[in-house]
């Protein structure tokens, strides 16, 4: 039998974690949220060219950062053409700042904006609704593992925008910024802005918030649906082809790249989105490899985006129906590409 000596590191280590365990569990969920205000700071004259909807959002997108275009990057995951995309990813600079763009979700049926907003502002009420949001939202990592961890609830007071959480995260090199907009009927659609620590990380930050505060929150589809087809059917392909100037023409296809998954975020039902990201891409990366001319700093990080993008597109369009034909017209796009990059390692 162990001696009571024995037992006391024991209780001692155990007694440590639960302390930990407490103070975060009474941290994030055990009190009444403090609040934030968000400004709505969108200019007079909006350029139509970058409202986007994004799930149940709508608002004026950032193009550039640092003088360079936004691109964004997909991973498979399983969905599509039943359930939403995961996520979309937008890099704003390669490894400094990402934008990570997930759902729309519903994390608790019937439970709306304003009974969220209920819940968080009680200190004891719905503990294991609290938990189980927050699971919901940060579900990759594990909270005991950051320096820090505060959660806070953003709101305005425009009636038409987003509200919700701000989860912030910070460690000694980076710091994730995850703001969750609830839809008055419960619907979730998080952003996650993840940046180094230093200047660059300060401006992304910047930016972003001055485009959160200017989100329209919408509670159906269809309107931002009609919004982007539109945009999307008045690409002229051949008219891009004509641009005379290379780099403008770059910054072109991002763009249209960038409506299209603005497009898939509403409307993953259909193949043909996938498959014209596959045909703007290809018409990127022919620009990009035959170059010899470097427009961007950032255009090597692009390139060794394309061959993965394509791998994910076809996982995405495997899994629709009769999708034969279009599979096999993005593996020959696929094999267009890789043909031109093994020209160039030679």
């Amino acid at each position: 039998m162990k001696s009571k000596k024995a037992l006391i590191p024991i209780f001692s280590i155990v007694g440590t974690l639960l302390v930990g365990w407490l103070w975060m569990q009474s941290t994030l969920t055990g009190h009444a949220l403090n609040k934030e205000w968000l400004e709505n700071q969108l200019p007079e004259k909006l350029d139509e060219d970058r409202v986007l909807p994004f799930g149940y959002t709508l608002g004026l997108w950032p193009a550039y950062f640092e003088e360079e275009p936004i691109v964004t990057k997909l991973t498979y995951q399983k969905g599509p053409p039943h359930q939403f995309l995961e996520k979309i990813i937008q890099v704003w600079r390669p490894v400094e700042v990402e934008l990570e763009i997930s759902g729309p979700h519903t994390i608790e049926e019937g439970m709306s904006a304003s009974a969220w907003r209920t819940c968080f502002e009680n200190s004891f009420e719905c503990r294991s609704d609290k938990k189980k949001f927050l699971a919901a939202i940060y579900p990759d990592e594990n909270l005991h593992a950051n320096d820090s961890a505060e959660l806070t609830w953003f709101d305005s007071l425009d009636l038409l925008a987003a509200r919700g959480t701000h989860l912030k995260i910070q460690s000694q090199t980076y710091r994730i910024d995850r703001y969750t907009v609830i839809t008055e009927k419960g619907a979730t659609q998080t952003f996650s802005l993840k940046t180094v620590k230093g200047p660059i990380g300060e401006k992304a930050r910047e930016l972003f918030v001055k485009t959160l505060s200017g989100l329209k929150v919408k509670e159906d589809l269809q309107s931002s649906r009609e919004w982007i087809q539109n945009k999307i059917k008045s690409v002229r392909l051949d008219e891009i082809k004509n641009i005379a100037n290379p780099k403008l023409r770059l910054v072109r296809l991002i763009q249209i790249q960038n409506w299209i998954y603005s497009l898939l975020s509403v409307d993953p039902t259909q193949i043909e989105p996938f498959f014209h990201l596959a045909g703007v891409t290809h018409l990127l990366a022919m620009e990009l490899l035959k170059s010899k001319t470097i427009y961007f700093p950032n255009q090597e990080a692009w390139i060794l985006n394309l061959k993965p993008l394509f791998e994910t597109l076809l996982a995405y369009s495997k899994d629709f129906p009769n999708s034969e034909a279009p599979v096999k017209n993005i593996e020959t796009l696929l094999q267009d590409v890789l043909y031109e990059q093994n020209k160039l390692s030679h």
